[in-house]
């Protein structure tokens, strides 16, 4: 047996005679009731914190309280960006709703995103969770899109890594209104 540290994290290597990689099939993935009740708390508290613009109450949503949210816009979203702001805008963005949280042009208002269903996938330590989402200023979509959460389960349970999502700015392609379901 070989092995190989990888990124901090010690990862044991059989290799066969001919110096192949002995591949073991992964198990199937399989999901407990409890971790996907879980989750779906996460998914609540995470509006909660929205809601009431606690961009503390977020972080504790993130491994490590470290957010790690990115973007990318539909074309026509990006190309209204770059028009209405004479700046390029980049297929995938560091940016998301947490960076709205306390920010003076916002205060007053109420920030909501609204989801749809969400697909969790799952192997009982890692999680993917999807589903579309629309995110609303003073109860008006504001943009709209799909929103991906890589997550995993720690001590303190489960945890986002990382948030990608797409956007859709509703002045440029209105919501569809079956798209939450």
């Amino acid at each position: 047996m070989r092995e190989l540290i990888v990124a901090g994290s010690l990862v044991l290597l059989a290799l066969a005679p001919s110096g192949a990689v002995n591949a073991q099939p992964a198990p199937a993935a399989t999901m407990a009731q409890s971790d996907s009740a879980e989750i779906g708390a996460v998914i609540k508290r995470f509006d909660a914190a929205i809601r009431a613009q606690d961009l503390d109450a977020l972080k504790a949503l993130f491994h490590e309280n470290t957010i790690n949210w990115r973007a990318t816009g539909h074309p026509a979203s990006r190309a209204w960006i770059e028009k209405a702001t004479n700046t390029p805008v980049a297929a995938l963005e560091d940016q998301g709703a947490h960076q709205l949280l306390g920010a003076p042009e916002v205060k007053g208002s109420a920030l909501a995103e609204r989801f749809g269903p969400p697909v969790i996938v799952s192997d009982g330590q890692l999680a993917t969770v999807t589903f579309r989402y629309a995110f609303t200023e003073n109860d008006k979509v504001t943009n709209w899109g799909a929103e991906s959460w890589q997550m995993i389960k720690g001590d303190s349970g489960w945890r986002i890594v990382n948030l990608l999502f797409s956007y859709n700015l509703q002045n440029v392609a209105p919501m569809p209104l079956d798209h939450l379901k």
